[in-house]
């Protein structure tokens, strides 16, 4: 997995966030290739506000913005990744972009009754469940799926019970 990590705002919140090592095992854990690339960039509100209104519609800042990329077949088996798509498995899957609001993430450790590190690794996983394919906008059904699944993906990288 290549973890591209950028720190624009709020580097104090990622002091001790394995962010690399969370991204890592969620991917994994949700099957995503090895050579699976995602970019993870810590920043402003009025960043994540200006990209919220941009590519959403929203305007309003948000806590987690997450960017798919599109172009290759996300099916894959265990042999050959793009066998259908034509793309060597060496060619690497950019699986997505996550842009995180560093400020609302510290603003929400009030209601959620976290630390400003844990709720980055909570804005984290939801951001790279949402790269995977998981959503919890449409039905009630999914939005406890994945709030399910990411209380799995917590617990795995030790912060069960939080949120």
């Amino acid at each position: 997995m290549n973890i591209a990590i950028e720190i624009e705002h709020g580097g104090d919140i990622a002091e001790g966030v394995d962010i690399e090592g969370i991204a890592c095992y969620v991917l994994a854990q949700e099957g995503q290739p090895d050579n699976a690339e995602v970019s993870i960039t810590l920043t402003t509100n009025e960043e994540v506000h200006r990209l919220n209104r941009e590519f959403r519609g929203i305007d309003r800042p948000t806590d987690v913005l997450s960017f798919e990329c599109d172009g290759y077949d996300d099916d894959f088996d265990a042999g050959d990744a793009f066998e259908d798509a034509g793309v060597p498995d060496d060619e690497p899957y950019l699986l997505g972009d996550i842009v995180i609001a560093s400020d609302v993430a510290r603003e929400q450790t009030a209601q959620f009754g976290t630390t400003p590190q844990q709720e980055l690794a909570v804005l984290l996983v939801h951001g790279l469940l949402h790269l995977c394919g998981w959503d919890h906008v449409h039905s009630d059904e999914e939005a406890e799926a994945m709030e399910a699944r990411e209380r799995e993906m917590l617990a795995g990288v030790g912060l069960a019970g939080i949120r």
